[in-house]
């Protein structure tokens, strides 16, 4: 069951020690959605991308909807994960309040710790708001 997140319509409206909580909780909030893996018996090195352009979170102060790209590129080890069930990870994000930072950090950890990859690298480029383009890199600076 998902948790009732109270929001606050400004940033003035949040301490600093209630948005660290906020942040820490939502950090540690378990997706209901996990990845599950299949393994990879292809036999040769490769580079596989999985480029996700419906990524959904909310703003951690105001609850306002943030859209996201995701864009994982990784060489696969001995698993892979299951599309539908990535899929359904990516949408466990929908109700969380977290920023895009924490988010990116919170894919790429958790994608490494199940698909466990050779090697990995996450992109995560937020919509803009305010006139601001965000992009997150996390992982191998080029595969």
């Amino acid at each position: 069951m998902s948790k009732k997140w109270e929001y606050r319509p400004r940033m003035e409206d949040m301490s600093p020690e209630q948005l660290d909580e906020r942040i820490r909780a939502a950090m540690e909030h378990e997706n209901e959605y996990p990845v599950r893996t299949i393994p990879y018996a292809g036999g040769v090195s490769q580079i596989v991308t999985y480029d996700f352009s419906e990524l959904v979170a909310r703003c951690p102060v105001t609850g306002y909807l943030d859209f996201y790209r995701a864009r994982i590129q990784f060489v696969p080890g001995e698993l892979l994960p299951e599309l539908k069930s990535l899929k359904l990870y990516y949408f466990g994000f929908a109700d969380l309040p977290i920023s895009h930072e924490h988010l990116a950090a919170r894919i790429y950890t958790e994608f490494c710790e199940k698909v466990k990859p050779v090697a990995c690298r996450l992109e995560l480029t937020a919509g803009i708001r305010g006139g601001i383009e965000t992009t997150v890199l996390v992982g191998e600076k080029e595969l």
